[in-house]
């Protein structure tokens, strides 16, 4: 348990932030639904009940392998497979079956249950994360702490993703913070495992993997053996995938692009062939920046700063020079947790991040109408979720969308940048000292890192 939940001061806040963030995913659990959500459910029950792999769309195995599991070990919760998981399903023309499929699914008497069932596992991942951010920032001040644990439990953004649109993002983000807090606890093998099974869970930790070996080992030779090794669980991946369906899956979606297009959105035009892409270029100077501190490039070596803030800062390039859908930004939610902890002075940072949540929740509904906001309430009420008014629609009448949606990307980027501007300066000047650590936690770690 961490070490803030054992303290009896902090225990009783704690524990009621927790008791109002399990209230209000209790209550989403079982009323709403996407098509996202059954999509992916669809796919692992082949695994589950039919002992196939499906083959085509062979992404993030190792989250439809959890997912599979999930259907076997939750099984008693749920009605009959062939009740639920109907062939063809939408696979056949998804265009004009899956509203039909998810209408039929969220009007059934059994739809409550399953939906809750479904989503436990998401929970058990949610939960986790919050857990081992709770160990991140057992060292800080217990206002710090609070406000990292009020953040994490009624996070706009990871209540929409993880229990209104009912997406897997925290199988990804459990496994990307346990990393982080192996190699804060001097565990860097072990943080490379994780983080290599988080790759199978999703496909994006692939672009941490060089920010991670630079800062969790040192020496070029070292480095490179940590990322082969967050590498290998994804090509044990890839190995399977090509044994069992003839495909190697992740990387033949990356090179149609469909996958991977989002992070060349934005480009600049250059004259003849070829265009420069903006966040390819964010992401390899970042590499070299880091690559430069670690290295000595530009004379005496200088401390590169904490792994986390680097993080930080990806992520918000991440996010801020590519497409997304909003479920994604969730992605982002710990490092936001462990700055309002860590760096108490970066004051702008909780409203920056709220106002991010609510400019991506906005193009969201710009951009997918009903279905991807009030719509998700299809449960409840069929008729009232997809009648409600939305911005998709309103601003179609206006015919002002492109416009609007244009207004709101580019505010979301400007908001990233205030957001990030701290982080960037302190990775430039360097860290401030801490300010507080409890004695008794201080002299239990000094133990740890000498036992």
């Amino acid at each position: 348990m961490p070490a803030p939940l054992r303290d009896r001061g902090q225990r009783g806040p704690l524990l009621g932030w927790l008791g109002v963030g399990l209230a209000v995913r209790l209550a989403l659990m079982p009323f709403t639904v996407s098509a996202d959500l059954l999509a992916v459910y669809w796919r692992s029950h082949l695994i589950a009940y039919d002992g196939e792999v499906f083959g085509a769309y062979l992404v993030n195995m190792g989250a439809h392998y959890v997912h599979a599991a999930s259907l076997r070990l939750l099984g008693f919760a749920l009605p009959d497979p062939d009740v639920v998981w109907t062939d063809p399903w939408w696979w056949s023309d998804s265009g004009a079956l899956s509203a039909q499929v998810q209408r039929a699914f969220s009007t059934s008497e059994w739809a409550p249950q399953t939906l809750f069932t479904l989503k436990v596992p998401y929970l058990m991942a949610d939960l986790g994360a919050g857990l081992l951010l709770l160990a991140l920032v057992a060292a800080c001040r217990p206002r710090g702490i609070g406000r990292a644990w009020a953040l994490w439990m009624l996070s706009p953004i990871g209540l929409y993703a993880t229990y209104a649109f009912g997406r897997y993002e925290a199988f990804a983000v459990v496994l990307v913070v346990a990393a982080l807090l192996l190699v804060e606890r001097e565990r860097p093998w072990w943080a490379a495992v994780a983080l290599g099974v988080a790759i199978t869970m999703r496909g994006y930790p692939l672009l941490l993997v060089p920010v991670f070996a630079l800062l969790a080992v040192r020496g070029p030779w070292r480095q490179a053996a940590w990322a082969a090794l967050a590498v290998a669980p994804f090509a044990l991946v890839m190995v399977s995938n090509r044994l069992l369906a003839g495909t190697v899956g992740e990387l033949a979606r990356l090179q149609d692009l469909s996958t991977g297009s989002t992070f060349l959105a934005y480009t600049v035009p250059v004259e003849g062939v070829g265009q420069v892409y903006v966040f390819v270029g964010f992401a390899l100077a970042t590499y070299g920046v880091l690559a430069g501190r670690v290295w000595g490039w530009w004379g005496s070596y200088r401390d590169p700063g904490p792994l986390w803030v680097w993080l930080l800062v990806l992520h918000a390039g991440m996010f801020a020079l590519a497409t997304f859908s909003a479920h994604y930004f969730m992605w982002f939610t710990p490092f936001v947790a462990l700055a309002l902890a860590r760096r108490e002075a970066w004051r702008g940072m909780l409203p920056l991040h709220l106002l991010q949540c609510v400019v991506v929740i906005a193009i969201a509904d710009a951009l997918g109408g009903p279905g991807t906001l009030l719509g998700l309430f299809e449960p409840v009420q069929p008729e009232l979720s997809t009648s409600l008014p939305n911005l998709r629609e309103l601003l179609l009448v206006s015919g002002r969308a492109e416009q609007a949606v244009g207004v709101l990307r580019t505010a979301f980027v400007a908001l990233s940048v205030l957001l990030v501007a701290p982080a960037l300066a302190e990775l430039r000047d360097g860290a401030p000292p801490p300010r507080w650590a409890p004695p008794m936690q201080a002299a239990q770690r000094e133990e740890e890192r000498t036992a």
